[in-house]
């Protein structure tokens, strides 16, 4: 399990900068060692103490208007992700795929159009609108629709403290949702992994004093290209995770 508190020390210091990552990228990773199924119930369990730590810390940040709004947008739709993932849990690797095509598509998108182009302005909104549901169902799937989630909240949310606070109180809440559909209808907790989860606590507050201190110094008109770069990052390690469940 030492790859365990590796990958999530790394991730949630990520996720304490930009508010999303210790599951759209870790999973893939610990994936690898650990299989799917356990490294998504690790990671997005010892996700939501750090979600906690950060919503209790910034919660005078949060935008409560568009929390309500991504909450109301994205909550009905986490059953289809949850009946999907019951269905196609064999596909995995073609869902994987699918996924970090479409992540990868959208992150390098916005980076030419803001990096190349200088071109700050919102994505179209069929674009905006389009990644916001698909990535509501992968965040009832796997935990993982935060990197197609974002493209919406960034049009909505333009100061990074803001942003993080008000995305981390969407993690808590839909994963604590999601946390309940695994423990009661997937079974999928076991006292091993309740017991790792409960030794990674003290790693979660040291990466968020870390992951705090570099938020402060990302200049608030970079923080979306830094985003965007996370998301790129996420979709291109989904990419490989699938490739690799194929072969």
């Amino acid at each position: 399990m030492a790859v365990f508190f590796i990958v999530l020390f790394i991730m949630h210091i990520l996720e304490s900068i930009v508010g999303f990552g210790s599951t759209s990228i870790g999973i893939p990773i610990l994936a690898l060692a650990l299989g799917t199924e356990t490294s998504v119930a690790l990671l997005s369990a010892s996700g939501l103490i750090l979600c906690l730590v950060v919503a209790v810390t910034q919660y005078k940040k949060i935008q409560r208007r568009e929390l309500l709004v991504i909450l109301a947008a994205v909550i009905p739709i986490l059953p289809v992700g949850y009946l999907l993932f019951s269905k196609l849990r064999l596909m995995e690797w073609a869902l994987r795929l699918i996924m970090g095509s479409v992540v990868t598509i959208v992150a390098v998108r916005e980076i030419w159009r803001r990096v190349i182009h200088k071109d700050t302005g919102d994505p179209p909104k069929w674009l905006v609108y389009s990644a916001f549901g698909i990535g509501a169902v992968l965040q009832g799937m796997f935990s993982m629709g935060g990197a197609l989630i974002n493209v919406y909240a960034l049009t909505r949310i333009k100061d990074k403290s803001s942003f993080r606070a008000t995305m981390v109180m969407v993690w808590l809440i839909t994963n604590t949702i999601s946390l309940m559909f695994r423990i009661f209808v997937l079974h999928s907790y076991t006292q091993t992994i309740w017991i790792n989860i409960f030794y990674s606590i003290p790693l979660v507050f040291i990466a968020f004093f870390i992951g705090n201190k570099l938020h402060n110094k990302i200049p608030n008109e970079k923080f979306a290209n830094f985003v965007y770069l996370v998301q790129l990052v996420s979709g291109l390690f989904s990419i490989t995770g699938g490739i690799l469940l194929l072969i």
